[in-house]
């Protein structure tokens, strides 16, 4: 069986869809004639944890696991706390920061580039060496954010001679979270290393066509649209007294949920009543506001949740919520979350811009309805359509579609083989 290395900064206990979309690609991968090597970090610093993902991990994956050097212990003795992590701005950001906080960004937006993962790029580099020595892999696949471990894989790529994809889950340049921190000095420099890196890799993968095309045509290399996909369909489903709306994940200051709560506000009372907007994951500071502002609205925060629980959860909410990002490249984003919840087979309710591609895949699966941003009048006609569906049922399921099978995971990690095959022969 061919070895691929696979160099991933997050690897279970982190959570979260960045080892979501890895251990998909290794759960399928033996099936095609390929052995995973993954290449880690031994404790990667995350805004999740979930050890449940710890049994989707095959037994002929291979780990490996480095030390590495990171700011993290520094900025928790800056910042005077047990347990912190640099923050997203984009997700922690708050209107008034302190002057130890408005240093920490400044250090983490002009220090850390292209990320603040940076350190772990040469232990990447040195234990890579050993392991394709020892292992002797056919091809290199580095999957980012974040984006400085494709530098080490580069130089793999480069000492060793293997061929090399660079899979990025999220832009380098143009990421969201990094709108407000990157002046024009230190953006020309991520746009440096962005280029100077990336035209190196064999080919590129990433999560959408739009993002696809964008790499194609930025950086001169062929590239490669493999959806995160689903694992598997929860045709399950449970009965509910309480009409819920259900957002999962971070949701950043770029995704405001204020025209959802705006549309549940214009329904009739009988109807809001009835009615519980669960968010589970971490939420920008500032949103938590706005139940003072829409106190007719049953608003409910929740932690982290671990991802088998999300899913007997989802079982019996009525609608899913999707919350597009209003940033560049909004028309061209298929986030991982999309995919979950096509799997949940309850309909979306999505945020977002006309004619994008997540308009598009609900329109093709019959998985629920785009809406754009101001236009929470014609969101509460929705809601009001899937209530009263709810209201005799009690409960909402999704007939299964076929048009499904070219998302699911293992039919992106077919194709991802296909490249493997391809650039190897």
């Amino acid at each position: 069986m061919k070895k691929v290395l696979i160099i991933t900064y997050y690897w279970p206990p982190a959570g979260g869809p960045g080892v979501q979309r890895v251990l998909k690609i290794v759960k399928y991968l033996a099936q095609f004639g390929w052995q995973p090597v993954i290449l880690t970090v031994e404790n990667p610093v995350s805004s999740a944890y979930d050890d449940t993902l710890k049994a989707g991990i095959p037994e002929a994956c291979i780990v490996y696991k480095t030390k590495t050097a990171e700011p993290f212990s520094l900025y928790r003795k800056f910042m005077g706390k047990k347990s912190a992590v640099i923050p997203k701005d984009a997700i922690s950001q708050k209107q008034k920061l302190s002057l130890k906080e408005k240093i920490s960004r400044w250090i983490r937006a002009n220090i850390f580039i292209p990320d603040a993962r940076v350190g772990w790029v040469k232990y990447n580099e040195k234990e890579g060496l050993k392991i394709i020595e020892k292992e002797k892999p056919q091809i290199i696949f580095s999957t980012s954010p974040p984006h400085s471990l494709q530098i080490g894989a580069k130089r793999l790529a480069n000492k060793s001679g293997l061929p090399w994809i660079a899979d990025l889950r999220d832009p380098w340049l143009d990421a969201y979270w990094q709108i407000d921190l990157h002046n024009a000095v230190v953006r020309k420099l991520n746009g440096y290393l962005e280029k100077n890196t990336l035209k190196r890799a064999s080919e590129i993968t990433t999560v959408s066509e739009g993002l696809a095309d964008l790499y194609a045509k930025r950086i001169g290399v062929d590239s490669h649209c493999i959806f995160n996909g689903f694992d598997k369909l929860n045709k399950e489903t449970q009965v509910s007294y309480r009409f819920t709306i259900l957002f999962i994940g971070n949701l950043s200051k770029y995704q405001s949920p204020e025209p959802l709560f705006s549309a549940v506000s214009m329904l009739s009372d009988g109807i809001k009543e009835d009615i519980d907007i669960v968010f589970i994951g971490k939420v920008f500071d500032d949103f938590y506001a706005m139940r003072n502002k829409f106190q007719g609205v049953n608003i409910i925060f929740r932690e982290y949740m671990a991802f088998k629980d999300l899913e007997s959860y989802a079982r019996s909410v009525s609608l899913l919520l999707l919350i597009i990002h209003k940033i560049s490249y909004t028309k061209d984003y298929m986030t991982a979350k999309i995919f979950d919840y096509l799997s949940f087979r309850k309909p979306v309710l999505a945020l977002g811009e006309k004619g994008s591609a997540v308009d598009l895949l609900l329109k093709e699966t019959g998985s629920g309805q785009l809406f754009e941003y101001e236009k929470s009048d014609e969101m509460a006609d929705y809601i009001s359509k899937v209530y009263r569906q709810w209201k005799t049922e009690k409960t909402i399921v999704l007939n299964e579609y076929e048009k499904l099978e070219i998302y699911s995971s293992k039919t992106n990690v077919e194709k991802l083989t296909k490249i493997f095959e391809r650039l190897t022969h």
